[in-house]
């Protein structure tokens, strides 16, 4: 057998322990994109499922991840490694298995950051048609007609395209060159941008919440743009609640926060060797930011109930423009709030690519300390950065960035992967629930079982479902998307295959690797 020095491509990771609370919990929370979910990720639906209320459907959300939770905190306190999940999934399930896994979703989540990057235009869009509007101010409605276009709208010039790639791309470059300088500079800009996106969202509320007196004046020039009828339905209602509520309707709306919110808890644990005080952190990163996250969504989502009402919420949201941000931009009255407010709303989606840039070079470390990935990429520099897993990162980045120039249909097509993350989810419950039953950890078999059953629903809807991309409204799979996701998959399988093949002619038998725990 194999020891323990030579499994491991050396006997300390070489990162260095300088993630504090504050830095953890904002990881998270970019993770669980709070800002984008207030944004249009999941209210311009809303109209398919008549009587469903947001704000309950966020409650209900929350209350279903607090097993993952439960999971993640302890299986993170016991098991406090680069890579988080990927080590426990590994170790507790199988190596292939974790190693496919974590490969696929690594792939999917690039892809996803770089579709994010690319229709970040579609905020900058919002934020200058929307107080071009209020403002009466025909240059700003004119860039958001002819250049900073919402791209999901179609029909982009190639230098519309070129200019949304340079803006991507640049930021990528740029953040990536700063987490490769310095690891804490990466940690510093997470945590920046986050405490300056979670300040607007909370200015937001407080101006929405501010107009209410005076709400229905302060919203019809922007009702008005978009669509005169919109002031005559607020004036019929303005109840926070449907006549017609439905709970199943409400419980229909569960996946789109289940699949896009709560659920994405890996990027604390993915950085927990880096902890400074590795148990008190481990315990708390998780907990405050899933409840800072359901506070601020179910807070934002009711607050535009209370205010604005049910049936001009029902009515306006799909039409993509209206929305909680867009909303607070437009009654605040005041140009330093509006723009304050409207930079927060475009800050968001930098904020989720800065963290997600931290995460993917975490595993990829991870991954290549197994032996899994080439050694290169868990190399690190003196400041404790992975630097060549950034490169990685970068290179693969700037690659998916290409598909919305090339082809936008394509590109949208990706959205419909986020089946890989719910899959993922119930691979870490049922290794969770495993954790569990070998160590005699009642509490954590029962998390586990629960979890898991969620996420079995969850996949299966990310499967069916239209809405979420993966299947088409005729019944069968977008064949860009299927393809995608099989193809992900494979490339975990043919990675872990070629590197068992690989290290097995270096007389290193890879399966060692997953009986032992990767040093710090």
């Amino acid at each position: 057998m194999s020891s323990k020095r030579n499994i491991f491509i050396r006997e300390s990771s070489g990162l260095l322990k300088q993630v504090n609370l504050l830095d953890a919990v904002m990881l998270n929370i970019g993770n669980m994109s709070v800002g984008v979910t207030l944004f249009e990720s999941i209210s311009p639906y809303i109209n398919n499922y008549p009587g469903g209320v947001l704000w309950i459907a966020s409650l209900i959300g929350l209350a279903f991840a607090f097993p993952q939770l439960f999971v993640y905190t302890f299986m993170t306190r016991k098991i406090s490694r680069t890579g988080g999940d990927y080590v426990w999934i590994s170790r507790s399930l199988n190596g292939g298995i974790g190693s496919t896994m974590a490969i696929a979703l690594m792939l999917e989540s690039v892809a996803y950051f770089a579709l994010i990057a690319f229709f970040s235009a579609s905020s900058i869009n919002a934020v200058l048609y929307t107080i071009g509007t209020v403002d009466n101010s025909p240059s700003l409605v004119e860039l958001s007609n002819n250049l900073f276009v919402n791209p999901y709208a179609g029909g982009l010039t190639l230098e519309q395209k070129a200019l949304f790639y340079g803006i991507a791309a640049g930021f990528f470059v740029i953040v990536i060159l700063l987490n490769i300088f310095r690891a804490r500079w990466g940690y510093s800009i997470v945590s920046g941008l986050g405490i300056f996106s979670m300040a607007t969202l909370i200015l937001a509320i407080i101006v929405i919440g501010a107009t209410a007196p005076h709400f229905g004046t302060s919203i019809s020039p922007f009702l008005t743009s978009i669509n005169s009828s919109l002031i005559n339905v607020y004036r019929s209602s303005t109840s926070p609640l449907p006549p017609n509520f439905s709970l199943l309707s409400t419980l229909l709306l569960l996946p789109l926060f289940a699949l896009y919110t709560y659920p994405w808890m890996q990027a604390g644990p993915a950085v927990s060797a880096e902890f400074r005080q590795t148990d008190r952190v481990a315990k708390l990163n998780l907990l405050l930011a899933v409840l800072l996250t359901g506070i601020l969504v179910t807070g934002g989502f009711l607050e535009m109930d209370l205010v604005a009402g049910y049936q001009l919420n029902f009515n306006a949201y799909p039409t993509f423009i209206y929305n909680f941000w867009t909303v607070a931009m437009a009654v605040s009255g005041n140009p330093i709030l509006q723009w304050l407010i409207g930079l927060g709303s475009i800050t968001w989606n930098f904020f989720v690519l800065a963290y997600g840039v931290i995460v993917f070079s975490r595993y990829v470390f991870a991954l290549s300390f197994d032996r899994v990935l080439p050694e290169k990429f868990a190399e690190v520099n003196r400041y404790g950065s992975p630097v060549y897993a950034h490169v990685l990162d970068l290179t693969i980045t700037l690659l998916f960035l290409l598909v919305p120039v090339f082809s936008l249909s394509a590109a949208l097509s990706l959205y419909g992967a986020t089946i890989l993350g719910s899959l993922y989810f119930l691979v870490a419950s049922v290794a969770g629930a495993m954790y569990g039953l070998r160590n005699r950890v009642t509490s954590l078999l029962v998390a586990g079982i629960i979890s898991a059953g969620y996420f079995a629903f969850l996949t299966y809807e990310a499967a069916a479902n239209p809405l979420f991309g993966f299947m088409t409204s005729n019944g069968t799979p977008n064949p860009i998307t299927l393809t995608f996701v099989i193809g992900v998959i494979l490339v975990g399988v043919l990675v872990y295959i070629i590197s068992k093949y690989r290290n097995s002619k270096k007389g290193i038998d890879i399966s060692m690797v997953f009986k032992e725990i990767p040093p710090e």
